[in-house]
């Protein structure tokens, strides 16, 4: 590594809460694991293989390139992309045996005259169809199809000669917050349309709903596959799931790679947010808000050095930040510094840092770039 700076990613924890999870679910049911986003930052490659060894039935993506890199890595469980598919990525999608989503009758349309078009110019493709699983809006309003037009679409579907209709499946829009009224009225509608769709005789073998707050609060929503993102990863989904023991698998580390002494009254930074306000230590930390260390911390964040919390000192830059190390006591150049904890009772904790940037720990973990290295632990799970 050019720096001190990388991400430690403990595998062993993905397992214990995929496991954890797994546990609160009927043996029947399915368990989706979201990996879109490079893992939530945790690295989509490395989590997969682990979650494949524990025997995950499937795992979702946003985008079909991420879907395609797990293929080329030698991941075989089936992958659903959760995002619409482009014209034009419909053949690598049946190429790498990736299941498309669906959120309407025209997007049907379009992806069976696509995917007819691919099979019809490869040998080895005749005669196949692509999977898909039929987007249902229940209150998200953002994609899907509305549940009054569910079993229509449906219809519409199954008579498409290149597409085979495998799931069906809803979002809630408000699982994890604390006043979730909106769920139950969201159960309600999808139920509804799951019932147009049986009395029409199109209702898929997979149906799915459940996010990771509502795999854990909302048992009633279920069905035949749950999801999870967040909770995989350690990080309490909603308040009211805090009783299950998360364990977060992402630690951010770095070191201190300069020492600066300034006078009392000398400012630091850009625009001199900070001033020493007696004579003072600082300490940079090579990693910037281009790194994904969020410039909201500017003032606001600490650090631990040497068993002690450190404040940053001033505004964080695009490649460094500093840290005050005035009352850290004997600091040199070397030092380890945590930025992020693997402890959901840490003060650095993703959660903490996601709380003070006001965001969520979705943001800050996705968002750390790919300058910092992913480090795991349990190695055996990186083998393909």
């Amino acid at each position: 590594m050019s720096r001190p700076t990388y991400a430690e990613v403990d595998l062993g924890a993905v397992r214990d809460n995929y496991r954890l999870l797994r546990g609160l679910v009927a043996p029947h049911v399915r368990m989706l694991a979201i990996v879109k986003a490079d893992a939530y930052g945790h690295g989509a490659v490395a989590v997969a293989r682990t979650l494949e060894a524990e025997g995950v039935d499937w795992l979702g993506v946003a985008l079909a390139e991420e879907g395609i890199e797990l293929r080329v890595a030698g991941i075989r469980r089936p992958i659903l992309v959760m995002g619409l598919l482009p014209a034009d990525e419909i053949g690598a999608a049946m190429e790498y045996d990736l299941t498309a989503t669906v959120d309407c009758a025209a997007t049907a349309e379009e992806l069976d005259r696509r995917s007819a078009e691919f099979a019809a110019g490869r040998a080895a493709h005749r005669g196949r169809r692509l999977a898909v699983h039929l987007k249902i809006d229940t209150g998200m309003n953002r994609l899907g199809i509305r549940a009054e037009e569910a079993a229509s679409a449906s219809e519409a579907i199954r008579r498409m000669g290149h597409l085979d209709l495998e799931g069906a499946y809803t979002h809630f829009a408000c699982a994890d917050c604390e006043d979730d009224g909106a769920s139950a009225e969201q159960l309600v509608r999808f139920k509804a349309a799951l019932a147009a769709m049986r009395a029409a005789g199109t209702l898929p073998p997979v149906i799915h709903a459940a996010n990771s707050s509502a795999l854990i609060v909302l048992p009633q929503a279920h069905f035949d596959m749950v999801r999870s993102g967040l909770a995989v990863y350690g990080i309490t989904p909603c308040p009211a799931a805090a009783r299950v023991p998360l364990r977060p698998a992402l630690a951010l580390r770095s070191a201190i790679v300069h020492l600066k002494p300034v006078r009392r009254g000398e400012g630091a930074g850009y625009g001199h947010r900070w001033r020493a306000a007696r004579d003072s230590l600082l300490g940079l930390i090579p990693i910037g808000y281009a790194d994904g260390y969020p410039r909201a911390l500017s003032e606001e964040g600490q650090v631990r050095i040497a068993g002690r919390l450190a404040p940053i000192a001033g505004t964080i830059s695009m490649d460094a930040a500093l840290v005050d190390l005035t009352d850290v006591g004997a600091a040199t150049v070397g030092m380890p510094v945590a930025l992020i904890e693997a402890d959901p009772a840490s003060p650095i904790s993703a959660a903490r840092v996601a709380a003070l940037c006001r965001t969520i720990p979705y943001e800050i973990l996705s968002g750390l770039g790919k300058r910092i290295p992913r480090v795991y632990v349990s190695p055996q799970y990186l083998a393909p």
